[in-house]
């Protein structure tokens, strides 16, 4: 029989180890989370034209065509200015602006909406599309858009997504983000480059996990996460450093965004139904 003391101690290292569990670096001091109010919280991205954070909301089904998926609007204290947004998505996902435009995945469609109404302006699709997941706008002002389940790049065009490559060694795609000529992007595990112009693939860095979100701080220099938990940092030509791991904790690290004025570090965690931020100190 365990005296009272015995069961006190025991309960205190079992905190301990399941304290343990999450892996946080010291480059990463957390600011805030969330209250109630999202539910499957898939993309969290910063637009420095409006300093708003919005973020999607799966809701239901991530493949389904459901009707309840929404867009909330942050502020970059993590407070509500408006919860549903916009509303009747279906599952949508990756988030990118334009000075007066919103831009998401939903499924097989890329969804255009007014960043001063609210209102859905237009949708394109393609029909080699299959699972659409996240996008980036180019200094050109083009939005390309991945495709998890395929092996195109696609960007929005006039009317419709139209293909900037096809290429079999493409797959598992999600995260993308653009810098210069360049789109870095997740494909198989690895970190890859891939030309805009020439479209010349390049791989650099193997063995890196499914990406998800993918934010450029530096040269170089990118944060990238891993939907099942993880978040690292990766330096071209360097290699990676770990930087949070909740995976223990079957808390995930989805569509990361980051605020550069702040160095504030975005993170939705999927089934756990928030975002949380954290300072970086680098």
């Amino acid at each position: 029989m365990k005296t009272p003391i015995v069961t006190a101690v025991l309960l205190v290292l079992c905190l301990g180890i399941n304290a343990q569990e999450a892996f946080v670096s010291t480059k990463l001091v957390k600011v805030w989370s969330t209250s109630a109010g999202l539910n499957v919280p898939e993309s969290s991205h910063y637009n420095p034209f409006d300093n708003t954070i919005y973020v999607s909301n799966i809701v239901g089904k991530h493949d389904v065509k459901d009707g309840v998926g929404f867009i909330s609007k942050l502020n970059v204290k993590g407070e509500f200015l408006e919860k549903e947004w916009v509303k009747g998505l279906n599952a949508p996902k990756g988030i990118t602006c334009t000075k007066t435009k919103l831009y998401v995945t939903d499924i097989d469609r890329v969804v255009e909406i007014s960043l001063k109404s609210g209102k859905i302006l237009k949708e394109y699709r393609n029909a080699k599309s299959k699972s659409l997941n996240d996008l980036c706008v180019a200094a050109n002002g083009r939005v390309y858009v991945s495709d998890d389940s395929g092996d195109c790049i696609f960007y929005v065009g006039k009317d419709s997504l139209e293909v900037l490559v096809q290429n079999k060694s493409l797959g598992g795609m999600n995260g993308i983000y653009a810098s210069g000529n360049l789109l870095y992007m997740g494909s198989k595990g690895s970190f890859i480059s891939v030309d805009q112009k020439t479209k010349v693939i390049t791989v650099l860095q193997e063995k890196v996990g499914y990406l998800d979100g993918i934010e450029q701080i530096a040269p170089n220099v990118f944060v990238t996460s891993d939907w099942s938990g993880h978040v690292q940092l990766i330096t071209v030509g360097k290699g990676v450093e770990k930087l949070l791991d909740t995976t223990s904790l079957k808390i995930n690290a989805a569509d990361v965004g980051y605020i550069p004025t702040l160095k504030l570090l975005l993170i939705p965690t999927f089934l756990d139904n928030k975002v949380v931020a954290y300072k970086l100190g680098i």
